[in-house]
């Protein structure tokens, strides 16, 4: 049976339509008003079925030409972390990470460092209980919605903490580093249409992104159902440097002399053999890089400016990294293949494990890099990704991901076994130890011969500056919690 899309929260699927949004972080101060508060606002709560049908009314506009006609709307989620659900008498979801919360788990336990995380994530205003996620097309709308809305109704019973706000770039939705966000989200039984693409992962069961549907890994409470994990993270993302840091170690491995310019198509040639896909959004494993990278143009950013072959290639996911042995398209250390490794975790049945699925719901925060911070190669206004993800299991979902796979040098597994190196680090995302200087590399394969590596020493060019763990319950969790 499929998942009830009138009982889940919108952003956890389809998501919720948006080119502005802001996390409003709240501390609950009066329990008993605000599960009253929260009842009378419960018709608010955009659900799956209601993002569905935006979703597809704002498709339709788009094509049709019916911008003009749209009626601005605002979508409103709410999570709750460990903390703001004990005050509401839920103690009871099982998960010893979520209970923990970020902080222990990442910074404690983990490779984030203390030093960078902001204050307000680490509760210098209060503690974090819970967060509502408001998302429309502008920030005029959010910002009336919180004053005139979320306020008025919930001012008695919260103390206000923080916000946090995103927008997406540009049309087409590029990140700040260069390329297409949010390409390849898994797609779920039961929800999305079925995938037929043969190399393709395929549709996975809900269980694994929504809590209580088939497929769910633990064991939750019956209140739970059709709740989902939120994982929330500030990334600042440093793009000077980054650029830099990429164009010191394509210069040598394109053979170009030190003094002039770059072409334009070597540094989108090979910079994008660090993400596995070009900045389009096209992957490296259907369209790998020219045989000549010194008169490749950059593919553009512009989907309109594609071919409609490249159209269909963007569109694809027909891909599985096979043989797994071999990195002449894809390198073994690229974001994607760190990240979601597709044949590497297949079982011995030939079936996929796709238990570690998670869905990501991110959004770009702060200014594209100017000018002049190109220029000089240093990073002077804050940016980055306001990362979140839903998954029925943190342990399997973002932990796994994060600290199993992208932190972990070995990774994907079994490179060593024919005398190669290990292939490193998550170029994008790896952490290291601050005292590590081991650790920070990626085992290139060169363009020339995908057979010979070069190691290139990593530099922080992603920084994690806090968050926090959260449960988004479905409508029905809601009333439980709230006793209606």
């Amino acid at each position: 049976m499929a998942p009830n899309i009138k009982n889940i929260q919108g952003d956890i699927w389809p998501r919720l339509p948006k080119k502005y949004e802001t996390f409003l972080f709240f501390e609950i101060t009066d329990v008993e008003q605000f599960k009253h508060e929260l009842g009378v606002f419960l018709k608010h709560l955009t659900t799956a079925e209601t993002a569905h049908r935006l979703r597809g009314k704002l498709y339709e506009a788009k094509w049709c030409g019916l911008w003009s006609q749209l009626v601005e709307t605002i979508c409103t989620n709410i999570s709750f972390s460990a903390a703001g659900l004990e005050k509401l008498g839920k103690t009871d979801l099982g998960d010893s990470i979520f209970k923990r919360g970020m902080y222990h788990d990442m910074v404690h336990d983990g490779l984030d460092r203390d030093a960078e995380w902001l204050g307000e994530f680490k509760g210098s205003r209060g503690q974090i209980d819970g967060v509502f996620t408001l998302a429309a097309s502008s920030e005029d709308t959010v910002n009336n919605w919180m004053a005139d809305g979320i306020n008025p109704r919930f001012s008695k019973t919260v103390r206000w903490l923080f916000t946090q706000s995103g927008a997406v770039l540009n049309k087409y939705d590029i990140e700040h580093f260069g390329w297409k966000d949010g390409v390849s989200q898994p797609l779920i039984k039961g929800l999305d249409p079925e995938n037929t693409e043969k190399l393709s992962p395929g549709n996975i069961h809900p269980g694994y992104i929504i809590v209580g549907e088939e497929g769910d890994t633990q064991s939750h409470p019956d209140w739970a159902k059709d709740g989902s994990f939120m994982v929330f993270r500030r990334l600042k993302q440093l793009v000077p440097e980054f650029t830099n840091w990429a164009v010191k170690n394509i210069r040598p491995q394109a053979e170009l002399p030190n003094e002039g310019g770059l072409k334009l198509g070597v540094i989108s040639t090979l910079s994008s053999r660090l993400v596995g896909r070009w900045p389009n959004g096209i992957s490296l494993e259907e369209k790998p890089a020219p045989s000549d990278v010194l008169t490749d143009k950059a593919l553009p950013e512009d989907d309109g400016q594609l071919s409609a072959e490249d159209r269909k290639l963007l569109a694809s996911n027909n891909f599985d990294f096979q043989d797994i042995q071999h990195q002449n398209k894809c390198p073994f250390a690229s974001h994607i293949r760190k990240v979601r490794p597709r044949a590497e975790l297949m079982r011995p049945d030939g079936t996929l494990d796709d238990t570690h699925a998670m869905i990501r719901r991110g959004i770009s925060f702060g200014p594209v890099t100017s000018n002049e911070e190109k220029r000089n190669g240093v990073t002077t206004h804050d940016r980055g990704l306001l990362f979140v993800s839903y998954q029925s299991n943190l342990h399997n979902g973002f932990r796994q991901v994060q600290n199993e796979w992208a932190n972990k040098t070995s990774f994907p597994p079994g490179k060593t076994r024919n005398g190669g190196p290990e292939p490193g680090l998550d170029p994008i995302i790896g952490q290291w130890a601050e005292n590590d200087d081991e650790s920070n590399f990626i085992n290139m394969p060169r363009f020339d011969d995908p057979s010979v590596t070069e190691k290139w020493k990593l530099e922080r060019c992603v920084i994690a500056e806090g968050g926090e763990y959260f449960f988004a319950p479905s409508i029905s969790g809601i009333k439980d919690i709230i006793g209606v």
